[in-house]
């Protein structure tokens, strides 16, 4: 290769290297500014996620939805509100992945309890491949992040729709032993692809 050509090739790489570690840098940077690290959880989280969590946690909301966003890679919230538990269904997204939050109030043996679900929303197989991959390998992250929030997760499911999420669906998520002696009895669904999964 001649001399000359080879010292161009030379500078313009070393330029182009630089100009990448200064792209990276200025990211890094406006990550540093407008987000924060979840304990537990290397991707960042927006401060008005974790501002959002706080109210969560001592209960002025009972509420959260939180979005992957893929082409930032930070987690950030989406919608947070207090609705009753037949409402929940309606937020279920039919195009996105989420992930959800919802405290329970409800009453199991005379005694009256929240309880909070975390809910993985996933509409199948016409999600982009990256955004299923980047949901299901950040939520057990987001599981322990939230221990170390002192958040406690009672239960913990995936599904595909808004469908499963019915109030009954959700008290038995909480309460399934005291279903176990009907089990017996009930025609077993035909297996699907899809369906409400409990997370252990």
């Amino acid at each position: 290769m001649d001399c000359g050509l080879w010292t161009l090739n030379f500078f313009y790489y070393s330029l182009t290297w630089c100009q990448v570690k200064k792209d990276e840098a200025a990211m890094r940077s406006q990550m540093s500014t407008n987000s924060a690290t979840l304990p537990g959880l290397n991707l960042p989280a927006t401060q008005e996620l974790l501002n959002n969590l706080e109210k969560f946690k001592k209960g002025f909301v009972n509420y959260l939805q939180i979005k992957l966003d893929t082409e930032k890679e930070e987690l950030k919230l989406w919608d947070c509100s207090n609705i009753s538990a037949p409402e929940l269904a309606s937020k279920i997204p039919e195009d996105e992945p989420r992930y959800h939050l919802f405290n329970y109030n409800h009453t199991f043996e005379g005694e009256n309890l929240w309880k909070i679900v975390f809910i993985y929303s996933c509409p199948g197989y016409n999600v982009p491949v990256k955004q299923r991959m980047m949901y299901s390998s950040t939520k057990a992250c987001f599981l322990d992040s939230l221990k170390n929030l002192e958040i406690d997760v009672a239960a913990r499911t995936e599904i595909s729709d808004g469908g499963e999420v019915a109030e009954n669906d959700v008290f038995e998520m909480i309460h399934p032993q005291k279903h176990a002696s009907r089990a017996a009895f009930i025609k077993p669904k035909v297996p699907s692809r899809g369906g409400r999964r409990l997370i252990r």
